[in-house]
């Protein structure tokens, strides 16, 4: 069958409406995937920013949560003083606590409990963070420079190491106020 030009023309021209449309196609394809790119970019800019904020708020809740386990160490530390002072200030109460040995009695237990609080007021000023590890040391090193306080803190040593477990802050400040002792006592 013999083509007419007819027909050739209307091939040719269905080939550039093909052509045409092709492009127009791809045309849309590539701006379809340059929107979804730009709209990927602005969801990882958002989700960055929830990120940062997220991680913003938990900075606060930590710190929060840190202060109020403070104000509620102080605030045991506050009780066992009173408690301490109470039995300081009363034979019969300070019955109510163990001695510190058979040979510890009368006005040297009343001591100790006092050299006890002494050293809990370095503990948790230390714990609230009024004091730096060198300070703590330095200021227990001033607090050692009493005898009674040095007795104290030997013979109360192996109690201390035993209820203490290692790691934490406590355990830092009985290490620190370990080193102001030794100190203390090899200076003399």
């Amino acid at each position: 069958m013999l083509q007419t030009s007819a027909n050739g023309n209307a091939g040719d021209a269905f080939g550039s409406a093909a052509a045409a449309s092709s492009v127009v196609v791809l045309f849309y394809i590539a701006r379809t995937f340059h929107q979804q790119g730009e709209e990927s970019r602005m969801q990882r800019q958002l989700l960055e920013a929830q990120r940062l904020e997220l991680s913003m708020q938990r900075e606060i809740a930590e710190g929060q949560h840190k202060s109020s386990q403070q104000a509620a160490a102080a605030s045991f530390r506050r009780q066992h003083q009173s408690l301490l002072q109470m039995a300081i200030g009363d034979p019969l109460l300070m019955e109510c606590w163990p001695g510190y040995g058979p040979e510890v009695t009368g006005d040297r237990r009343r001591q100790y409990m006092y050299a006890n609080l002494v050293i809990s007021h370095h503990a948790m000023c230390y714990e609230l963070g009024y004091y730096t590890d060198d300070e703590i040391e330095e200021a227990l090193y001033h607090t050692f420079g009493s005898a009674v306080t040095q007795k104290f803190w030997k013979e109360t040593r192996s109690r201390r190491n035993s209820s203490t477990p290692y790691g934490g802050s406590m355990r830092k400040f009985y290490d620190l106020a370990e080193l102001a002792y030794l100190r203390r006592a090899s200076s003399q």
